[in-house]
C-alpha cells in the first residue's frame, strides 16, 4: 500500500493544430509548438495536484502565443482587418463549460473560458445569480478584466501584437481579391441593359473570379501556385486525461480569414468544437474527449465533438469509426452546398476500470483517434510511459496507424494499413493509437 502511495501519477495529452494544408516551411514551427503544448500539460498532471482542466488550459495557451497557429497571436483577421478570438473547454467530470466568443484584444481567450468553467464548478453566486457559460465581444474582456486577468490597456494595442506580418500580408492578398470581385460585380450591375452576348461574358468572367477567391479565402489554396504558404483551418485543441482517468479537452481560434466581425466559430460552440465525459448518454462509465477544427458552420450543425463521443459510447467499433462516421457526414453536407469539406477530429478515450487505493479509479490506457478530409492534420500526444512527444504535421496522402503494446510501451513505431473511406478529392488518414501507461 505504502509502494502505490510512491507511484508517479499517469496521464496522457493530445493536441493538434488544426487541419488544412501545413507548408513544409512552417513544420519546424509547428512540431516546436506541439511539443511544447504537450509538456507544459504533463507538467501539471505529473501532480498529485494537477487538475485536467489546468492542464488543458496552459497547453492551449502554449499554442495560442505561438504565431505559427490560427489562435491567439497569429490569427487570422476579420473583413475589417482585426483579430477576434474564440475559444471554449470543459471538464468532463461535472460537465462544467466554458466558452468567449469573438472576443477582440485578448491574447489568451482560452484563459477566460477556463476561469468561466470554474465558476461553473463553484455553484450558484450571491443571491442565487446564475454563472455566466458564454461571454462574447467586448463584455468577455471587462469580465476578464474584473476577474484579474492582465490585459493590455487598450484593444487597439492588444490588436497589434496578436496580428503578425503573415497574417496581416494575408488579408491585404485577400483584401484585393474581394474588391477586385466587387468591381468586376459592379461592372456587371451597371451594364445589365448590354446585349446577351456581352452579358454572358461579363457574368463568365465574374463567376471565375468569384470562384477563385472563394477557393482562396476558404483555405483550400492551388497547391501548384502557393506550394509554400501554410493554410491552417480554424482550430487548435487539446484533450488531457489524469491518473484518475477525467478527462478535459478544449479549443482555441482565430476563426476563419476574413470572416465577418462578430461571428462566432466552431471553437466556442457547445458541443462543437470540444466535448468530455466520464459516462455514456445512458449513465454507464465512458471516459473520452474530443475537439473538432475545419469547416466550423457544418461541424457546428452537427454538434460534431459531442457526437464523436456519443457514437464512439454507442458503438463496440472504437474511437476512429466514430471519428470517420462523423466527418463523412460533414464531408457530404459540404459536397451538396458546394462548401469547403476540410475539417478533422480527434478523440481520446481512457480506460480507468483499474481501482487505485481508496477505491478511487486509475487510468490504466488510453486509445487516440484522429481523422481529417484537409490536406492535413496535425497532431501530437504524450503519455506518461513516453520517453518525448510524438508529433505530426506533415502532408500524408497514405493511411497508417500507429499500434503501442497496452502492457509496455514500445521502442520503435509499428506503421501498418489501417481502413478509411475514400472522399472525390480529398484525403483521408486515420491514426488508431493504443498506449499503455505503466503502473
Amino acid at each position: 500500500m505504502e509502494e502505490a502511495s510512491d507511484e508517479k501519477p499517469t496521464f496522457f495529452v493530445a493536441v493538434h493544430v488544426g487541419a488544412g494544408y501545413h507548408s513544409p516551411s512552417n513544420e519546424k514551427a509547428l512540431r516546436s509548438a506541439m511539443k511544447r503544448a504537450c509538456l507544459s500539460a504533463a507538467s501539471v498532471l505529473a501532480k498529485d495536484s494537477g487538475r485536467c482542466l489546468d492542464a488543458v488550459a496552459i497547453a492551449i495557451q502554449v499554442l495560442e502565443d505561438d504565431p505559427s497557429t490560427n489562435a491567439g497571436r497569429g490569427s487570422n483577421l476579420t473583413e475589417d482587418g482585426h483579430v477576434e478570438c474564440d475559444a471554449s473547454i470543459m471538464d468532463g467530470e461535472s460537465g462544467a463549460f466554458g466558452a468567449v466568443g469573438a472576443v477582440p484584444g485578448i491574447r489568451n481567450a482560452i484563459q477566460i473560458a477556463a476561469l468561466l468553467a470554474k465558476d461553473q464548478m463553484m455553484g450558484p453566486f450571491v443571491l442565487g445569480l446564475i454563472p455566466p457559460r458564454f461571454l462574447v465581444g467586448e463584455g468577455a474582456r471587462l469580465w476578464a478584466k474584473s476577474k484579474g486577468i492582465v490585459l493590455q490597456e487598450t484593444i487597439e494595442e492588444a490588436d497589434k501584437w496578436l496580428q503578425t506580418e503573415r497574417t496581416r500580408a494575408q488579408w491585404q492578398k485577400y483584401k484585393a481579391m474581394l474588391d477586385h470581385v466587387s468591381e468586376k460585380t459592379e461592372v456587371f450591375a451597371a451594364g445589365h441593359s448590354c446585349n446577351v452576348q456581352e452579358n454572358a461574358a461579363i457574368s463568365d468572367a465574374e463567376a471565375s473570379s468569384g470562384d477563385i477567391a472563394r477557393e482562396n479565402i476558404s483555405g483550400q489554396l492551388s497547391m501548384q501556385n502557393s506550394v509554400e504558404e501554410a493554410c491552417i483551418m480554424d482550430t487548435v485543441g487539446v484533450i488531457c486525461v489524469d491518473s484518475a482517468g477525467c478527462v478535459a479537452s478544449g479549443a482555441s481560434s482565430g476563426g476563419s480569414a476574413m470572416k465577418v466581425s462578430g461571428r462566432v466559430g466552431l471553437a466556442a460552440m457547445y458541443g462543437s468544437g470540444c466535448w468530455a465525459s466520464l459516462r455514456g448518454p445512458f449513465g454507464s462509465p465512458f471516459r473520452v474527449g474530443s475537439c473538432a477544427t475545419g469547416a466550423g458552420e457544418h461541424l457546428m450543425k452537427g454538434f460534431a465533438s459531442r457526437e464523436c463521443c456519443v457514437s464512439s459510447s454507442l458503438s463496440q467499433a472504437g474511437p476512429a469509426s466514430a471519428c470517420i462516421k462523423v466527418l463523412q457526414s460533414v464531408v457530404e453536407d459540404c459536397d451538396q452546398q458546394g462548401f469547403d469539406r476540410s475539417a478533422g477530429i480527434l478523440v481520446v478515450q481512457a480506460d480507468a476500470s483499474v481501482m487505485g487505493p481508496g477505491n478511487v479509479p486509475k487510468l490504466k490506457a488510453v486509445e487516440i483517434a484522429a481523422a481529417y478530409s484537409s490536406l492535413s492534420f496535425g497532431v501530437g500526444y504524450f503519455g506518461s510511459s513516453m520517453g518525448r512527444p510524438k508529433v505530426n504535421s506533415s502532408v500524408k496522402l497514405k493511411t497508417k496507424a500507429i499500434g503501442f503494446d497496452l502492457s509496455s510501451l514500445v521502442k520503435s513505431d509499428s506503421l501498418s494499413h489501417a481502413g478509411s473511406f475514400a472522399c472525390p478529392e480529398s484525403h483521408m488518414m486515420l491514426v488508431d493509437v493504443g498506449c499503455g501507461l505503466n503502473t
